[in-house]
Formats: structure tokens, C-alpha cells, sequence
């Protein structure tokens, strides 16, 4: 029997091994990696036309991943078709989603893209979700209730990682009844974590008690800490740990106040009372000021959206200035 989470009114039946039990003596050694962010609030100039020679090149220049908003109204692409694309263009690119809007979705077809994903890029997928917004255009397009998000996030979670074991799964839940399914193909790697965002308490909470990690967006240093304790507790209170290096935040960078995109200056308005500091860098010597720190407030991931008016022309001032020196520091 594998434990329902959430609301307890779900009964699983699990037809193979737990996979609570899979060796979490996979744990690597801690490391400090940053990717870029694409498709956020106009934030690039790589059209379709630029994608694959984009990709290509951050893969040359040594960039540990690539991550894609998700969002029906707010422009970019769609991540999980943006993201194959990507996959067949590269070969060591990790490829994340930043973040999913998991309770949009169907949990058992989502599970099979994620599972399809892993397979096609050779195991590159980080798959990390989200809530999605709570209110206006976004929320009414996503047509998922307020009050049902989080359950059903939660019974997404669930469900994925149950069909993922590759073993036939009945399930009874809130709002996925499945008998005997198998999912075919599972991912590459057994036990491919997810991770979640969100920096409300509640979010906190449920990464603590659901997730492999958390990637926070639009805070500051101080706010990782407290937020990475939080998340720790909750994970203490369920019974589980999350590893030292799965925490990470979403960070914006340009080369100068004037380079910013007049779409992006909505950025600033998102949290108001926040120092634009904290989470906008112009310059690279900023950006690697404000690495060092999160990472002295925990962070070890990061995803750097560049909002540069010339993306590719910026990026190997950007690996060379910022990006390089801070993957070779010693994890504190």
C-alpha cells in the first residue's frame, strides 16, 4: 500500500515496489549550476527562427540547463513542446519547466509527457510544478477552481510518481480514479524528482511534504533562508528530507537599467516592496554579487532570465563573468 497525501478520502492500491523506497543514496555531490530561463515576459530576442542555434550555443558555452515558462496567456511558448524541440537539437542541455502548471493538466497524460520527455532527451528532464496564478485572465484560462489547485497538485504528485515506477497502478483519489494502468515508457532515471515553487507558507509547507525540491522566484536573500527552513521543517514533520543542493531561485539579469524591455518592466510591479536588487541584476558584476548571495543563504540552483535587448550577443560575457566563477565556487 503506498500512502495517500492530501485529503486522506483516496485509496491506492500499488501493484510493485515503493517508490518512498528508492535509494536516496543517489545523492550527488553538492553542486552550484545555472541555467537560463526562456519564454518569460518577453524577456529574449530568440524567435523560432534563432531557437535551435540559442540552444545549441548554451550547450557549447557550458550552461547546465534550460528552463520555459508556462502560461496561456501572459506570451512564450509552450514548455513541454518547446522543450522536445530543444531535445532534439541537444545532448547534455538539461531541460526544466519553470514552472508546470500542474493542476491544469490531466495528471495521467501529464505523466506520460513528462515519462516521453525523459526518454527522447536520454533522462534531461527537471520537472518542476506549480499552482499557476490565483486570479484574472491567466486563472480564468487555466479553469482550474481556486480552492481545487493545491489537492489537486497534490494527487497529480501522486499519480505521476506512482505511474512512473512502470508498474501496473489502481488508484482511487479526488479526482483520477485509474484501474491497472501502466505507464509505457517510465523515465529514464527511477525516481525522477520534482520540484515545486510557490512562496506562500501553504507552498512552503506542501514542497516540504511533497517535493524533491523547490526553485522561489521573485524574493530576496533573507526570504531564502527563512523559506528554505520552512521548507526543511515540513519535511521533518512528514518523515522525509529534501538534499542540501535542491533548493533554487529565479533570477533576472541585464546588461544595464537602459537595456531593460519595456514587457519586462512589469517585473518591477510583481513585488513592489522588494529591492530591485534582490532579484534584478544589471550588469555581470552585479549578477555574480547577487549569486553569491543566495548562495550564502542556501540556494544552489539557479534559472537567469536574460533581459537583454541581445540575448545570444550577451551570453559569453555572461558564462565567463557571472556564470563560470560562481559554479567553481566550494558549496559553503
Amino acid at each position: 500500500m503506498f500512502p495517500a497525501s492530501g485529503s486522506g478520502r483516496a485509496r491506492v492500491r500499488y501493484l510493485g515496489p515503493s517508490p518512498t523506497g528508492r535509494a536516496r543514496a543517489r545523492r550527488q555531490e553538492l553542486s552550484i549550476r545555472v541555467g537560463i530561463g526562456w519564454g518569460s515576459f518577453g524577456s529574449t530576442d530568440v524567435g523560432p527562427d534563432s531557437l535551435f542555434p540559442f540552444v545549441e550555443r548554451l550547450e557549447e558555452i557550458g550552461f547546465d540547463s534550460i528552463w520555459v515558462s508556462d502560461s496561456a496567456t501572459l506570451g512564450g511558448p509552450a514548455p513541454l513542446v518547446t522543450l522536445t524541440a530543444i531535445a532534439s537539437r541537444t545532448d547534455k542541455l538539461k531541460l526544466g519547466t519553470n514552472v508546470l502548471v500542474a493542476p491544469a493538466r490531466n495528471a495521467v497524460v501529464l505523466a506520460k509527457e513528462l515519462s516521453t520527455l525523459d526518454t527522447i532527451s536520454r533522462g534531461r528532464l527537471l520537472p518542476a510544478f506549480g499552482l499557476g496564478v490565483e486570479l484574472g485572465a491567466e486563472a480564468a484560462a487555466m479553469a482550474v477552481p481556486k480552492g481545487e489547485r493545491a489537492a489537486r497538485t497534490a494527487e497529480a504528485i501522486e499519480i505521476i510518481r506512482l505511474l512512473w515506477s512502470g508498474e501496473p497502478i489502481s488508484y482511487e483519489g479526488r479526482f483520477t480514479t485509474l484501474d491497472a494502468v501502466t505507464l509505457s515508457p517510465p523515465p529514464i532515471r527511477p525516481g525522477l524528482d520534482i520540484w515545486l515553487g510557490g512562496s506562500s507558507p501553504a507552498a512552503l509547507r506542501r514542497t516540504g511534504r511533497l517535493s524533491d525540491g523547490w526553485i522561489g522566484s521573485f524574493i530576496s536573500p533573507p526570504e531564502m533562508e527563512d523559506a528554505i527552513a520552512q521548507i526543511n521543517a515540513a519535511a521533518v514533520e512528514a518523515g522525509r528530507s529534501i538534499d542540501d543542493d535542491h533548493f533554487g531561485t529565479t533570477l533576472f539579469a541585464a546588461p544595464s537599467p537602459s537595456e531593460l524591455p519595456a514587457a519586462a518592466a512589469r517585473l518591477l510591479e510583481i513585488r513592489p516592496e522588494l529591492d530591485q536588487a534582490d532579484h534584478i541584476a544589471f550588469g555581470t558584476a552585479a549578477l555574480r554579487a547577487l549569486l553569491e548571495r543566495f548562495i550564502e543563504a542556501g540556494a544552489q540552483k539557479f534559472v537567469v532570465v536574460p533581459i537583454a535587448g541581445d540575448v545570444s550577443g550577451w551570453l559569453e560575457e555572461l558564462w565567463h563573468e557571472a556564470v563560470a566563477p560562481v559554479q567553481a565556487m566550494p558549496v559553503p
